[in-house]
């Protein structure tokens, strides 16, 4: 009997039994223990199976539940997710040079924290937090995308003409999971601190009305002066007052330093009014291509993070349900 008919025979007589060398014997053997031993396990790999697609479609509806009710406890569980997972992973994996960007990263932005929670709330800390949280917006931006055009000229062959494909790939990859995952943990950092600094200077509360009555000329993100009582400048500039930026209107006629509301909507994810909460229309701040190509990543950060704090989540709780269901 060949070695083809022995692996595809099924149970073998004891006649076809008497045949077999003792090499074939011996193969015969292992593949039956083989067999008796796996029996069975399709039907478990199916109930696998299902259990991680309901798990996978079931957490959706059940994040977007958690996110639209409980908004401040996702927060707060997205990002220490986003924050310690990817670490635990680098100490684990031992990713050093990822280890070092993100203890550097961390002082940096626990200094900018710092500053955004202070009482009283400086001036010019809001446009500080903006101008820094642009910076590190736009820095993500250009590697993430360098990164993903490497991988393409890799993909394409291109990149191999200059360097070797796999080093280049290597770098590719670097460069876009560093561009992305630095860029969503940016995106969650300045929107908490744009929620306390407007929480401290008392225009902006989340779930009720504001603490104090906002005045005419007054920027409710920055809380300073966006130009005298009378409309004249004042000179010489009191310390802390900003007049000579220019200023932006919203629909519901409060008026807020470009610069600040800008920050407010397009880096601190707000699209309401930082005073009474009336829907803001994104598009009014979408001034060139730039704005727009912003918007689209985003959207893409947004789904980075369900990718880096959500994914682990659901696996690891599908796999506590194979182990109590005894699947393996």
């Amino acid at each position: 009997m060949d070695d083809h008919a022995l692996m595809h025979g099924g149970v073998l007589s004891d006649e076809d039994l008497a045949r077999l060398t003792p090499e074939q014997l011996g193969r015969y053997k292992q593949q039956q223990d083989y067999l008796k031993e796996h029996k069975g396990h399709e039907a478990q790999h199916e109930t696998m199976f299902l259990i991680l697609l309901f798990a996978l479609f079931a957490s959706q509806f059940v994040i977007l539940w958690w996110k639209k009710k409980h908004y401040r406890s996702y927060q707060a569980v997205s990002f220490t997710g986003l924050w310690l997972i990817p670490l635990a992973s680098g100490l684990k994996l031992g990713w050093w040079r990822f280890i070092f960007f993100w203890v550097l990263y961390s002082i940096v932005n626990g200094w900018i924290i710092h500053k955004s929670t202070r009482k009283p709330l400086e001036a010019m800390t809001p446009r500080l937090v903006y101008k820094w949280f642009t910076v590190v917006y736009n820095c993500s931006f250009v590697v993430g995308m360098a990164g993903y055009c490497i991988v393409m000229l890799t993909f394409f062959g291109i990149a191999s003409l200059f360097v070797s494909g796999d080093a280049a790939m290597q770098v590719g990859i670097l460069f876009l999971s560093y561009g992305l995952y630095f860029g969503v943990l940016g995106r969650d950092l300045v929107e908490i601190c744009s929620d306390r600094m407007a929480a401290t200077i008392g225009y902006y509360s989340r779930d009720g009305l504001p603490n104090k009555h906002l005045r005419d000329h007054i920027c409710a993100i920055c809380g300073s002066a966006t130009r005298h009582a009378t409309g004249s400048l004042v000179d010489p500039p009191e310390k802390g007052m900003v007049f000579d930026e220019p200023i932006h209107q919203l629909e519901c006629k409060h008026t807020f330093h470009e610069k600040c509301i800008r920050g407010w909507c397009l880096i601190g994810k707000k699209d309401i009014c930082p005073y009474c909460k009336e829907k803001v229309h994104m598009k009014q701040f979408k001034k060139n291509p730039w704005d727009t190509q912003q918007q689209l990543y985003i959207s893409l950060l947004d789904g980075v993070r369900y990718l880096v704090v959500w994914q682990p989540i659901i696996f690891g709780a599908v796999q506590v349900a194979y182990y109590i269901l005894g699947l393996k």
